[in-house]
């Protein structure tokens, strides 16, 4: 009986299969990579449209404007929601605010004409409104202090609305408008010089500090910016509408303090980047805001190999 010849692998067969092994491993890994870019991505995506959603929510159950803020670099987002402080209507003598503080006035009473119902009226010589000590949140906080205000003349300096150590809104006599945050030794503030609030209308004036910057706002408008590092004194001094040495003239009618506190943070992976606008604000009926995203806004997220976006429309919905 013939023997059949034994083939056995040579040495060439072997080192060409390894390679095509070498060659499929490593387009498989390359391919998980990328996959998993890919799904790091979709991941951050679906995080950025949550925290859009939870801040159109967080608006309407709060009945109050909510922001989501992106980090210049594009590393993280927070999502930063307004608590009260204080707020006044004057609306009778009784002067009690919101939060239990009650308000004590000099030189003024509560009278008919006021934005909308009364207000209080101050004499010719200026007033002032004693508001007791509204404590802060916290020393990294932020703040929006808004109060209406109608100046029969331009006359002397005034100042507006103050808590000392902490903040403050003052008029000069021309008219223009101060603002500061924090101690003097560690404080933000601007001095406009080139427009004056207009006599006899009422204008909203507004102070609105984000932690890094501070911003003077006429009507919800912002008129100037000044960014830099403000110290709060975290004390007990009393809030005050126009004080003794600058007294105010004129009328004011809702007075209101409240802070803004990061609610939560989304921080990127680090082959992620996120950019958009720096604030994204939702008001208290759940639409944006149109004072700061007057058109609809696009946020981006972005990885080395592809893109993704989330989109608010105007009513403040997101997809």
């Amino acid at each position: 009986m013939a023997r059949r010849p034994t083939r056995g692998v040579t040495l060439i067969e072997l080192m060409v299969v390894m390679s095509i092994i070498a060659i499929l491993l490593g387009v498989g890994l390359a391919m998980m990579s990328e996959s998993n870019k890919d799904m790091g991505l979709r991941a951050a995506r679906s995080g950025v449209l949550g925290a859009c959603r939870f801040a159109r929510t967080a608006a309407r159950n709060l009945r109050a404007p909510v922001s989501l803020r992106i980090d210049p670099e594009g590393k993280y987002l927070s999502t930063v929601v307004r608590r009260p402080m204080a707020a006044w209507h004057f609306e009778d003598e009784s002067l009690q605010g919101a939060l239990g503080h009650v308000a004590k006035v000099s030189n003024g009473k509560v009278s008919d004409g006021g934005r909308v119902g009364r207000c209080i009226s101050f004499s010719d010589a200026g007033g002032s409104i004693d508001c007791g000590n509204v404590a802060m949140y916290s020393k990294d906080q932020g703040l929006l202090v808004e109060i209406w205000y109608l100046p029969k003349l331009h006359k002397r300096d005034r100042v507006l609305i103050q808590k000392g150590g902490e903040f403050g809104i003052g008029v000069t006599k021309a008219g223009h408008i101060e603002a500061f945050v924090g101690v003097e030794a560690g404080r933000v503030g601007i001095a406009m010089g080139d427009a004056a609030i207009p006599e006899g209308r009422w204008s909203k004036i507004g102070l609105l500090w984000d932690g890094a910057a501070l911003t003077i706002l006429v009507n919800d408008h912002p008129l100037a910016r000044k960014a830099g590092k403000a110290t709060f004194a975290m004390g007990d001094s009393p809030l005050e509408i126009g004080t003794k040495d600058r007294p105010l003239d004129g009328f004011v009618d809702e007075a209101r303090v409240d802070a803004l506190i990061e609610d939560s943070r989304m921080v990127m992976r680090d082959n992620l980047t996120v950019s958009g606008p720096a604030e994204v604000r939702w008001d208290e009926t759940g639409a944006l805001d149109t004072s700061v995203n007057p058109a609809a806004v696009t946020i981006t997220v972005t990885s080395p190999v592809d893109t993704a976006t989330v989109t608010v429309n105007l009513l403040g919905g997101s997809q």
